[in-house]
């Protein structure tokens, strides 16, 4: 904001005059920034500063720590800068950013297509994938074979969604690192308190 970059160059301490002022330690400063892409500063005669700031835009958080923008560069920016945003949360070794956020967006396009939503993404040193989907349901994709896996899950899901409606269950993970099938972990559904509260007043509402 014009409050941050007027703070930066208040820090170099006093501006001195147009003509004693340089304009590269004016952009270092304002390069700092962490949030900060790309600065130009130039002169204006006779007494203006002329400065043009291109911000990263995040795209996905890195690492519960970190940003990524579009390219897969890394950055950091203050919270408040970045808001209640929802962005995807991928995770991979350092270094392997542009690889895990170009196969989120392959695999979350595939997903997508199908209705899912992607909540997070996560690549391994040996590039095994796991997924997070909205819902918290975990798939285990491993490191072969993603589309054809991602292919299993969308047409096996509307059977497994119906068998944990009939056993008041929910799906926890699906496992899909096998050449043929799959295996599924369920949780019991969980009853907020409120809920369950109602659900027994109105259990004693029927039997009276």
């Amino acid at each position: 904001t014009n409050n941050d970059i007027h703070q930066a160059i208040l820090a170099l301490g006093e501006p001195g005059t147009f003509m004693t002022q340089d304009v590269n330690v004016i952009q270092q400063q304002i390069e700092r920034m962490p949030w900060i892409k790309q600065v130009s500063v130039r002169k204006q005669w006779p007494d203006k500063l002329k400065i043009h700031v291109v911000e990263y835009v995040p795209v996905a958080r890195w690492n519960d720590l970190h940003l990524l923008d579009g390219s897969g560069k890394v950055f950091s920016a203050p919270a408040e800068r970045i808001g209640n945003y929802p962005m995807p949360m991928l995770y991979g070794p350092e270094g392997s950013e542009q690889v895990v956020l170009t196969g989120y967006r392959t695999m979350n396009e595939v997903l997508a297509a199908a209705k899912f939503q992607l909540k997070a993404a996560s690549m391994s040193a040996r590039h095994s994938w796991q997924l997070t989907l909205r819902d918290d349901t975990r798939l285990e994709l491993g490191r072969d074979d993603r589309a054809k896996r991602l292919q299993r899950l969308i047409g096996i899901y509307p059977v497994l969604l119906q068998q944990a409606r009939n056993d008041n269950k929910r799906i926890s993970y699906v496992d899909l690192r096998y050449d043929s099938g799959l295996a599924v972990g369920w949780d019991a559904t969980y009853i907020e308190p409120g809920n369950s509260n109602r659900q027994r007043t109105q259990a004693q509402a029927e039997q009276q």
